[in-house]
């Protein structure tokens, strides 16, 4: 029998999660509030309809095959999805307000993309975005989420990693129209470099082998947002993490020019409650990191 959504076992599979789940028939059965029996029927049609074994039941154990294990993932990802998304139909779980705060930088660069896309699919929840420094120690008790550029401390706070940037040179193809092609990273030089006060050309120029650097020109900006907007204007070449570019490398807006990438000093961190998370907290923090993987797991 061909296997789709119109026949697709559920109850045999919440059957099979939890007897993996217990490795034990009888007490799965009794967690499912059926007899020993039932249960073991509905694994065994769900064996013979995969045409796969799920358990070993040699040595008077029970224990999952390969192909069980495999399974069990699938199952227990997707139950866990369906929950989640029944949970998250009721409005009186999630209206309200939803205080976040994160760096500038961050907000402007890639957050405030986030948040727009998050408050169009949960309309429901009022979002608050404050402002915090880099390198942030405390964290206002009022705050339901901070995304930290380096790590705070808070033991009332989970504090959990989210990614580290990764600065690659890029700019606005149309800068290099009728110029010389960019074959090795010295010809950057022929360009205006953008960088912020913390200029990080140097150390980038090292790490792609080019130690010893001429004179050459540059456009220091005092906020990282403000590089930004003038490399997208195509005002000179800067060093950029793609997660705050994504969106204009993907419709060519701007191109990278080397692999070569400088790793920034600090990770961001994502710091929730720790006793009192809110179903709003647990569904913005997941939004986050689905928007977020697929970038940072490209550099």
């Amino acid at each position: 029998m061909k296997l789709d959504r119109r026949n697709l076992p559920l109850n045999a599979m919440r059957a099979f999660e939890m007897a993996a789940r217990h490795c034990h028939m009888r007490r799965a059965a009794e967690e499912l509030g059926v007899t020993h029996g039932a249960l073991s029927r509905q694994v065994k049609q769900l064996e013979e309809l995969l045409g796969v074994t799920l358990f070993d039941r040699s040595h008077n154990r029970l224990d999952l095959t390969h192909a069980g294990q495999r399974l069990l993932q699938s199952v227990q990802q997707a139950l866990d999805l369906l929950t989640t998304g029944a949970l998250y139909l009721d409005p009186d779980s999630i209206n309200g307000d939803l205080i976040l705060a994160a760096t500038p930088s961050a907000s402007s660069a890639w957050l405030l993309d986030i948040i727009g896309d998050f408050a169009h699919q949960y309309p429901e929840i009022n979002i608050q975005l404050r402002s915090i420094p880099p390198r942030v120690k405390q964290i206002d008790s009022q705050v339901d989420i901070a995304i930290c550029y380096g790590a705070p401390e808070s033991s009332a706070r989970e504090i959990t990693p989210l990614f580290r940037e990764r600065y690659v040179p890029v700019c606005n193809p149309k800068l290099l129209t009728g110029n010389r092609p960019i074959r090795h990273p010295l010809d950057l030089l022929d360009y205006p470099l953008l960088c912020d006060r913390h200029n990080n050309w140097p150390r980038w120029f090292e790490i792609a082998g080019a130690d010893e650097l001429p004179n050459y020109k540059q456009l220091i900006l005092e906020e990282s947002f403000l590089v930004l907007d003038a490399v997208k204007a195509g005002y000179g070449i800067a060093l950029a993490d793609r997660l705050e570019i994504h969106r204009e490398l993907n419709s060519g807006q701007l191109v990278t020019l080397f692999e070569d990438s400088l790793e920034a000093a600090e990770e961001y961190y994502l710091a929730s409650n720790r006793k009192a998370q809110s179903l709003r907290s647990q569904l913005f923090i997941e939004f986050l990191r689905e928007a977020i993987q697929p970038v940072v797991t490209q550099e």
